[in-house]
C-alpha cells in the first residue's frame, strides 16, 4: 500500500495522551492518528477502497393461506370491539352575541 502524505495541516487529538497533535503538510502520520483525520481534501491521494461484505436475502414464502389471514382479521376486529371508534358529537359554537 503507498505512504499517504498531507497537503494540509490538520489537528487532531491524541487517543491515548489527549494531547492536540499538528500534523503539517507533508507528514506520514501512523495509520491509528491517519485514521482520526476525517477530511478527505487533507491527503495527496484518495484512501484505499473499503472492502464491503455482500449478503445474500432470500425471499421467505408465506405460511398463511390468503382465508386464513382474513379470518385473522375479522377476529382480530372483533375482539378488538367491532374496529374503529366513532369521533364524538360535535357541539354547535355559542354565537357569543347573547
Amino acid at each position: 500500500m503507498p505512504v499517504r502524505h498531507l497537503i494540509a495541516a490538520v489537528y487532531v487529538q491524541d487517543p491515548t495522551s489527549r494531547e492536540v497533535l499538528i500534523l503539517l503538510p507533508g507528514e506520514s502520520p501512523a495509520p491509528e492518528i491517519a485514521a482520526l483525520i476525517t477530511n478527505p481534501d487533507a491527503w495527496d491521494e484518495p484512501p484505499p477502497p473499503v472492502e464491503t461484505e455482500v449478503v445474500e436475502v432470500h425471499e421467505v414464502e408465506a405460511t398463511i393461506s390468503r382465508s386464513e389471514a382474513e379470518t385473522t382479521v375479522e377476529e382480530l376486529t372483533a375482539a378488538d370491539g367491532g374496529g374503529t371508534k366513532k369521533a364524538p358529537p360535535r357541539r354547535p359554537r355559542s354565537s357569543g352575541s347573547s
